[in-house]
């Protein structure tokens, strides 16, 4: 497995009130590479990780399966 192929994340997560509702703030830090990225929702947050992997897809022609053991 190349290193492209492999992502490595810390995610923090915590709650805010906005409209008188509950909210999600997120940020997801790269561990490799210290890059960090800050989403308003949990949809936001996928919608990256979607687009993360899907220019993984595009590049190798091809989606992958990851067995994950542990």
């Amino acid at each position: 497995m190349s290193t492209s192929e492999y992502y490595s994340y810390l995610l923090r997560m915590w709650q805010v009130a906005a409209d008188d509702e509950p909210a999600w703030r997120i940020v997801l830090e790269n561990v490799q590479t210290s890059e960090k990225h800050g989403f308003a929702s949990l949809e936001e947050l996928l919608v990256y990780l979607r687009q993360v992997t899907a220019h993984e897809y595009d590049k190798s022609g091809k989606g992958s399966q990851t067995e994950v053991q542990g």
